[in-house]
């Protein structure tokens, strides 16, 4: 099978032979006709000048014959009635009569009488020109006569040139073909290298297409597939990681379950045991039991609580309960649950009231989560504050490194270097869920070993 360019110079080669055949077949017989006719307006002026002259000479026999010694031309005097009167070469006495000769009887009709014919006396074609002259007296028919390999000659000749002509145009054409055919192959290659780079995800190569707009286009196109490509090929990169890191999350949740499930199950089922058997057990200890028993269920209850809610904000299921209420109080009342929960630490608030419209137990959600995250990662004061439409959770606590900014409202992401501390890294992904559910957004301010500052803005919510 041949390759395109092969196709291309194949086809052009063809059609250039075949327009050359055909304007060489055309031109042979046009310029064969046009020699004939040069050499018939060349008899005609002969014709009269010996028309006009012959009429001074007293002998027309041997002005004719002089004639004929001179010149490649034959003339001959045909009477009116076809009798040869007298002939340059031949003896007019030998001569047929040729009152039924072509040119003979077209002169009689017209000023000049044509033919090409085949001469019987001297065995060879010649083109025959005659004009009929009238006289007061008689009329009479002149005719010259010039053989036709000498018309032919001259046309051999000319036919000779414009064939040079046409082999040098064809050749040309040829070499044209060639070159053309090789721009296609170049092209063609190129293209080859730009779907071969592309094969090989070299997206970043450069191909410059300029033979033809149609390669141009081409080029163009293959520059946006291998942007789209490249762009899908980041895109899969970028699944590739994510599907990595949910699979790691899901293999350290599942761990830090594991863990933080074993505690607690296995001190409710120790103080269980314990109580059940021993009936004598004091009272005191076993109500201590008890308690540390429910302590630890309650545990167990909110971590099962906590992925629940995160998988219902996750998957949207929970919608928020729109009403209005004071922020300010809102918060009073998290800030103080926690200093009952946490008497050892230090918690400020400085706020103002503030009426907003929003779910006010998704609110208190983000809120105990914000203070709960900054208790966890601080041993120092956490300061709460409410002010000109900004709630802000500030520690002084690790901070978080820049890296990790971008990646701690991720679900189940916790800091490097972090216990788990009863922890299923789910506290700021419900805060990140809850305000984007509210149209706000966690805004995140740390530096490494210096505190962090959460904050979102409430004014949209007013």
């Amino acid at each position: 099978m041949l390759r395109l360019h092969q196709h291309v110079a194949k086809q052009l080669s063809i059609m250039v032979i075949v327009l050359i055949c055909i304007f060489g077949t055309v031109s042979y017989f046009i310029c064969k006709q046009l020699e004939i006719n040069r050499y018939e307006n060349l008899l005609k002026i002969t014709l009269k000048i010996i028309e006009v002259s012959i009429a001074d000479e007293s002998d027309s026999d041997s002005y004719i014959k002089k004639i004929g010694k001179s010149s490649n031309i034959r003339v001959t005097l045909i009477g009116d009635n076809g009798t040869v009167l007298a002939d340059s070469i031949a003896d007019a006495e030998a001569m047929k009569n040729h009152n039924n000769r072509a040119e003979i009887i077209q002169a009689r009709s017209q000023e000049y009488g044509i033919a090409i014919r085949y001469s019987d006396t001297l065995r060879e074609d010649f083109l025959n020109v005659a004009s009929m002259v009238q006289t007061t007296k008689s009329a009479y028919f002149i005719r010259v006569t010039t053989p036709l390999h000498l018309v032919m000659k001259s046309f051999y000749i000319i036919w000779a040139i414009i064939t040079v002509i046409f082999i040098f145009v064809l050749l040309i054409g040829l070499f044209w073909i060639n070159r053309f055919s090789k721009n296609i192959r170049g092209e063609v290659l190129k293209l080859n290298g730009a779907f071969d780079a592309l094969a090989k995800k070299e997206y970043k190569k450069e191909f410059h297409f300029g033979f033809a707009r149609e390669f141009a286009e081409l080029g163009a196109y293959l520059k946006k597939l291998a942007k789209r490509l490249e762009k899908r090929a980041k895109q899969k990169r970028k699944y590739t990681a994510k599907i990595k890191l949910i699979s790691r999350q899901k293999s350290d949740i599942i761990s830090a379950i594991s863990h933080e499930f074993k505690n607690p199950i296995a001190a409710v089922i120790g103080y269980a045991q314990t109580l059940n058997d021993d009936e004598s057990i004091d009272i005191k200890i076993r109500k201590k039991f008890l308690e540390k028993i429910l302590k630890n269920s309650r545990k167990i209850s909110d971590m099962i609580d906590r992925l629940s809610l995160a998988s219902k904000l996750e998957s949207g299921d929970l919608l928020p309960k729109i009403n209005e209420f004071d922020f300010n109080t809102l918060v009073q009342e998290v800030v103080s649950s926690f200093r009952v929960s946490e008497p050892s630490r230090l918690i400020t608030y400085e706020g103002e009231t503030m009426i907003i419209k929003a779910d006010a137990q998704m609110m208190e959600i983000a809120v105990s989560n914000l203070i709960s995250n900054a208790l966890k990662y601080s041993e120092n004061t956490v300061h709460v504050k409410l002010k000109d439409g900004i709630f802000s959770v500030t520690d002084s606590g690790v901070g978080i490194a820049e890296s990790e900014i971008d990646k701690i409202t991720d679900k189940f992401y916790r800091i490097k270097g972090r216990s788990w501390d009863n922890s299923l890294g789910l506290g700021l992904t419900f805060v990140s869920y809850i305000l984007k559910i509210h149209g706000l957004e966690l805004d995140i301010k740390s530096a490494f070993g210096e505190g962090s500052t959460f904050s979102f803005y409430l004014n949209s919510l007013e």
